[in-house]
């Protein structure tokens, strides 16, 4: 991204059209790093600022748009003694989320791995370092790290705990080099007995940013100092850092988190739901888990509108309800209903692969799923037998039919198996 300052610089001396205006005010600032989604300019104070704000960040701004519209500018400029330091970081370890434990962290078998990790780590009683964490947005990662960072403030007082996002890891980094306080930067991180950092697939391109973690990471490693970090990918796949950085995250180990299956899924809705006093049944967790698949943010923000949308206007919480509310956070919503789409919700609802249930696998563990995903079939989209028989591995019609007829006896007879299936049948089909 620092090509686009350089852009923007010469749209200015189109637009300025002044060689002395241009070199008093446009010439005097510096690029001094870049971040995911941020250009760091320097200026040589406030003062210069002040002005610069007042006459020429609208036009900056303007240009920038054309180049990135979700990028943005921040300027640096040291302090002067007369002024209030007001640091542009945060360091207080009282500002992370006192709610995310590892008693309210529920792991999945996607997550299971990686949150017995955290907790080995945080309980002192593993040698894993580094430790890092790995997966999409929204999974947990910031969870686990902070539940890390929580255990230990409460069960290991003496301990020195440095929690940080790699954007907080950059400001820091600015604001001791603009103020002259870089020794104060170093002195303060090397002395940390346990240093977490969020998010490092965001740390910044600027070299100095990328060289001084470098060290840092050396320094407290060699010195038996714990180190925490997380990112959205594998170390390998870090493209923004230097590969002397990335093999030394692959020095411990790696835990992954993947998203969590539909079970987990229910079982988070169930305890945010707790949580957050918001009235649901499990037969309303299952469909929303049905509907919202690779996020648990996600999950967590629909139930908590559905809860306040249900508390504004003084009703219950019904499928009807669900289903009107839920509609801004489901990808999937006009997704058509297939066999295909049953057949994947089936084979992970009971914990089976989708290839089994077209197999001629005949042990209950498979064709007890497969009568249910036949009837589905049936009762959802209303597709004839032989062309059900044909989505099964060329199964005989005979074969269909015998299986939903096994399906409806069995509702007829089972009033609890009777409402499982209805909640099956309304992911697909409204009712």
């Amino acid at each position: 991204m620092e090509f686009i300052w350089e852009k923007i610089k010469e749209d200015l001396r189109k637009k300025i059209n002044n060689e002395r205006e241009y070199n008093l005010w446009i010439s005097p600032i510096k690029l001094i790093g870049v971040d995911e989604n941020e250009l760091y300019l320097k200026v040589p104070d406030s003062d210069f600022f002040s002005f610069l704000n007042q006459k020429y960040i609208d036009l900056i701004n303007s240009f920038l748009i054309n180049y990135d519209p979700n990028l943005k500018i921040r300027f640096i400029y040291p302090e002067k003694s007369s002024e209030k330091k007001k640091k542009i970081y945060s360091t207080k370890l009282s500002n992370i989320n006192k709610n995310y434990t590892f008693e309210n962290f529920i792991p999945g078998q996607g997550s299971q791995f990686a949150f017995a990790v955290a907790l080995s780590v945080a309980k002192g009683e593993s040698n894993y370092n580094p430790v890092y964490i790995y997966g999409d947005v929204g999974l947990g990662k910031t969870h686990l790290l902070t539940a890390i960072a929580n255990y230990i403030l409460k069960n290991k007082k003496n301990k020195n705990v440095m929690f940080k996002t790699s954007k907080d890891f950059m400001d820091e980094m600015v604001y001791h080099l603009q103020n002259k306080k870089y020794p104060e930067f170093k002195k303060k991180y090397k002395s940390s007995d346990i240093l977490i950092i969020d998010d490092i697939q965001l740390m910044s391109t600027w070299e100095a940013t990328k060289k001084e973690l470098f060290f840092i990471f050396n320094e407290l490693y060699e010195s038996g100092k714990q180190i925490i970090i997380s990112s959205d990918c594998p170390p390998k796949d870090l493209k923004k850092l230097e590969e002397r950085l990335r093999s030394r995250f692959e020095w411990g180990i790696i835990a992954q988190i993947e998203p969590p299956d539909l079970e987990n899924r229910i079982a988070i809705l169930m305890e945010k739901a707790k949580e957050k006093n918001i009235p649901i049944t499990k037969d309303i967790a299952e469909y929303i888990a049905s509907k919202i698949k690779r996020n648990v943010r996600t999950l967590e923000g629909a139930l908590s509108r559905i809860g306040a949308i249900a508390s504004i206007r003084g009703v219950p919480i019904t499928i009807n309800l669900v289903k009107q509310e839920i509609k801004d956070y489901v990808d999937e919503n006009k997704e058509e209903v297939t066999p295909e789409r049953i057949k994947n919700f089936i084979a992970e609802k009971f914990g089976i692969k989708v290839n089994e249930l077209n197999s001629k696998n005949n042990s209950p563990r498979v064709s007890f799923p497969r009568q249910i995903a036949m009837y589905l079939i049936k009762v959802v989209i209303n597709m004839p037998v032989n062309r059900i028989g044909k989505e099964f591995g060329n199964k005989h019609h005979s074969t269909v039919i015998h299986s939903i007829n096994k399906i409806q006896r069995k509702i007829e007879e089972d009033p609890n198996f009777e409402k499982e299936i209805q909640s099956y049948i309304r992911r697909f089909k409204d009712v």
